[in-house]
């Protein structure tokens, strides 16, 4: 592919005698095709499962961890091929759906004799003599996108369809750094004409054979087309087509640039430059577009909750970063931050779904910045490789310590990472513990400016679960009970759990209170706010159903219902329906306190949906689900931190602090990726070191063809109302229970 080829160049005479040709031999438009074949169906057909982002910057395209660009109304943006994954839009740009301050300097032209079109709604500074289109239509389900430009008089259609290999359970396609676009042009006029398309750059580039690559002091980007001529300023292919008729180009951007932060990107462990690039994805383009088609099919789910999953793709594509050692990345953006522990609790739910090694891959990270010895023994980062923040990350680091020993389900890296969950417990009950909690006297526990001084909700309740957890992993691995400080794991979980009853329960708002005020603490905030993330360590352990036995289950019904209907916000006029933070006993917004209290973090919002469907509230569940989805309306491939915010009067608002983590923004924040958890959930998927167990929801239609969990690959069919199952097409008790040394199961509930 891409071998040397004689330059073809459109003449006036050429052109009347193709136009003379074409006129009298075709008399009637040819159905659409792409490379020669009438397609079954469109994979790209604009369904309600695809988002509608023609208001935006366009769409992400990137692998993983490989770097990115985003291509819509404005043409190529935010080309961040090189660097850091970052927020591009500059100081005071966090409005995404502004014009970007920062613009490429390539992108696609189309040409005939007459006129010169650069497909995007502003000109382009690379092509002073083109014009910019009028009408352009965007819309994505990630990580395949579309977009259609049309010129004002309507000479042509450009319908540009692109796609990226991001493919789940395959990291060698999904960290290719390639973006490859099928580009049909359709000609409005009532004559024969020859078009040219071209992916032009503004600079000069070096030809090699039918592609040209841009060269830079870090790195190399490449173009290529099938079919294609190349010059120094791009390459380009001619399309001789007569009235009404559709012809498709494919063409290819690749790039090499092979450092980050001083390492080695991993994907030059396989490419030489963006030439070795080009020619890879030349010859498996067709077969990624099909799997990444597949994926889309595998899983037919409420289309809300598609679009949601989907849609958080855009953050993998534009928060990560991996290098050859290999290390894995997961940038905070906006911040710096290199995989933050508190972030990647929620966030990494993407990975244990879709790409489950980079969960042990992140773990194992841990594991080897973790000191072993010395005054910081057991120590947890909050962001590798500083603790700027100075959190308590140790409890959450337990947590997710057993959450990925039930899910990669690895006796041999539970046991490595065992010594260092259990280091992490010794310190933090030796560092401050009151009865048996953490105890943080300034209170910083992962909520930022919202403080949460003496002994938290928060982090005890991930304290909880993740001695529960070191307690299970201990017995599942078959090693005798481990201790904490000297005390055995039982009994410190058993002191523990009646401390943080006895100190945070508060009868009168039927929920555990924010935190206890330790004698010493701070005096900021207020200890009895309704607080949504108060189970924050129960949802990190919700596939282990034994766990429920952590907390009374009574009071755990009675703190989601508090919260489901206390710290609720409704604003119709903003079709906005949301879960606060943190809400005042007497339903006010918690204002005098930090601003993060009065936010709608996207990750409590998804715990608070789990939560309730594991409890058996299906329908609350869904309700916050639907909500969330709604309420960032079709901004989701550009979701912040959190989803707006409240005034003092329970308005809705843009939080005026921080307004560039709010909705919308881009780079997406990470947490957004918590949404993925889901998917299990919607299953009622649990599971102990031999069993993996299923419950599904009963009042949706669900299908799985061939998806891989936890190891398993599940096809599942699930009918609303359902009452028995069969496994096979034989009937089988309930619950569900599937052994885990089976690697392949299709199971239908049915009515």
């Amino acid at each position: 592919m891409f071998e040397n080829q004689p330059p073809r160049r459109v003449s006036a005479a050429y052109s009347i005698a193709v136009k003379f040709v074409l006129f009298w031999i075709c008399t009637m438009p040819v159905a659409y095709t792409v490379h020669g074949e009438e397609p079954a169906r469109d994979p790209h057909e604009v369904t309600d499962t695809w988002v509608d982002v023609s208001h935006s910057l366009g769409f992400p395209l990137g692998g993983l961890g490989t770097g990115y660009s985003a291509f819509g109304k404005y043409g190529f943006v935010k080309v961040n091929f090189d660097g850091r994954p970052s927020d591009l839009l500059g100081a005071g740009r966090w409005e995404y759906t502004q014009e970007p301050a920062l613009k490429s300097a390539f992108g696609f032209v189309i040409s005939d004799q007459d006129e010169r079109h650069v497909l995007q709604s502003t000109p382009a500074a690379w092509c002073p003599d083109a014009k910019p289109v009028k009408k352009i239509t965007t819309s994505a389900l990630l990580p395949k996108a579309r977009a259609v430009f049309t010129p004002e008089n309507e000479s042509f259609v450009a319908d540009v369809r692109a796609f990226t290999p991001l493919i789940p359970h395959d990291l060698e396609s999904s960290t290719t750094p390639v973006q490859i676009f099928d580009v049909t042009i359709e000609n409005r006029r009532s004559e024969p004409r020859v078009l040219v398309i071209e992916l032009q750059h503004g600079a000069k580039g070096k030809v090699e054979g039918s592609s040209v690559i841009y060269r830079s002091d870090s790195g190399e980007t490449g173009f290529a087309a099938e079919e294609g001529v190349a010059t120094e300023r791009g390459v380009s292919v001619d399309l001789h087509l007569f009235p009404g008729g559709r012809e498709t180009v494919r063409f290819y951007i690749a790039w090499n640039y092979p450092k980050f932060d001083g390492s080695k990107r991993y994907y030059t462990k396989r490419f030489w430059g963006a030439s070795d690039v080009l020619k890879y994805a030349a010859d498996r383009a067709d077969q990624w577009s099909k799997q990444v088609d597949q994926w889309h099919d595998s899983i037919e789910a409420p289309p809300y909750l598609k679009r949601i999953w989907f849609s958080s793709l855009s953050s993998v594509m534009t928060s990560t970063a991996m290098t050859a050692e290999p290390h894995f990345y997961e940038i905070e953006t906006p911040h710096t931050s290199l995989n933050t522990m508190d972030v990647n609790l929620y966030s990494n739910w993407v990975y244990m779904v879709n790409w489950p090694e980079l969960e042990r891959l992140d773990m194992d990270q841990y594991f080897k910045a973790m000191p072993m010895e010395g005054p910081k023994k057991g120590f947890v980062w909050h962001s590798l490789w500083k603790d700027a923040a100075k959190y308590v990350e140790e409890p959450g680091f337990l947590a997710r310590y057993y959450r990925a020993h039930l899910w990669l389900n690895d006796h041999e890296w539970s046991k490595k990472g065992l010594k260092h969950a259990l280091l992490a417990a010794d310190r933090v009950y030796t560092e401050d513990n009151f009865r048996y909690l953490v105890n943080s006297k300034h209170g910083n526990q992962s909520y930022d400016i919202w403080r949460m001084p003496g002994v938290s909700t928060y982090i005890n309740s991930s304290w909880l679960y993740g001695l529960y957890g070191l307690e299970a992993a201990a017995k599942h691995l078959g090693d005798p009970e481990p201790t904490v400080a000297g005390e055995p794991i039982s009994q410190v979980r058993k002191n523990a759990a009646a401390a943080y009853d006895e100190l945070l329960w508060n009868e009168a708002t039927g929920c555990w209170n924010l935190f206890y005020r330790t004698e010493g603490s701070d005096k900021s905030s207020t200890a009895d706010s309704v607080f949504s993330d108060q189970l924050f360590g129960k949802w990190v352990l919700s596939i282990d159903p034994s766990a429920e036995s952590v907390l009374p289950a009574d009071k755990v019904r009675r703190a989601l219902k508090t919260i489901y209907s206390h710290n609720l916000v409704e604003d119709p006029k903003q079709n906005f329906r949301g879960w606060a933070n943190g809400m005042l006993p007497d339903g006010r917004p918690d204002v005098t306190t930090g601003y993060h209290a009065k936010t709608f973090w996207l990750g409590p919002q998804i715990n608070l949906a789990s939560l309730l469907a594991i409890d058996g509230d299906e329908i609350a569940a869904l309700d916050v689900m639907k909500s969330i989805e709604s309420s960032i309306g079709n901004n989701l491939l550009a979701v912040g931190e959190w989803n707006r915010s409240l005034d003092k009067d329970k308005n809705v608002v843009l939080l005026p602090h921080e307004p560039e983590k709010d909705t919308p923004r881009f780079a997406p924040y990470p947490r957004y990726k918590s949404s993925w958890e889901w998917l299990p959930r919607v299953l009622g998927m649990q599971m102990d070191e031999s069993k993996i167990y299923l419950n599904p929801f009963k009042t949706i239609r669900l299908e799985l063809k061939g998806v891989r969990l936890a190891g398993m690959q599940l096809t599942v069919r699930v009918e609303p109302g359902w009452t028995r199952a069969m496994i096979d097409g034989r009937p089988v008790q309930l619950p569900v229970a599937l052994a885990r040394t089976q690697d392949q199961w299709k199971i239908d509930f049915v009515r």
